[in-house]
Parts: C-alpha cells; sequence; structure tokens
C-alpha cells in the first residue's frame, strides 16, 4: 500500500465515520448514549482527516 492509498482510505473511512456519527446523534435524541458516542465518532473523523493531510505533507504521494 502506499501513502497515497493510506491517505485516500484515512478519508473514506473519516467520511463514513462522519455520516454514521450525525445519524446515531440524530436519533439518539437530546440525551443519550448514542448520542455521545455519535458526536465522539464525528469528533474522531476529524482526527482520521487530520492524519490524512499530515502523511500527505509528508510523503510524496504518487
Amino acid at each position: 500500500m502506499t501513502p497515497a492509498e493510506i491517505v485516500a482510505r484515512l478519508r473514506a473511512v473519516a467520511a463514513d465515520m462522519e455520516s454514521l456519527g450525525a445519524a446515531m446523534d440524530y436519533f439518539g435524541g437530546f440525551d443519550g448514549r448514542m448520542t455521545q458516542h455519535g458526536r465522539e465518532m464525528v469528533g474522531a473523523a476529524g482526527i482520521a482527516r487530520e492524519w490524512a493531510d499530515e502523511i500527505e505533507a509528508e510523503a510524496p504521494l504518487q
């Protein structure tokens, strides 16, 4: 696997996590474990995107 492939996979995973996390937040209501975990998942998606950006900045992608 190349750095470019890793970056692409991280971004794809982040998009899925953000979408699922938003759905969990919505369907979990105002208070609840599913809402809390959904918001955490959206935050984790941001971390995965940051990792992709860092990898992209460090290594020339081909």
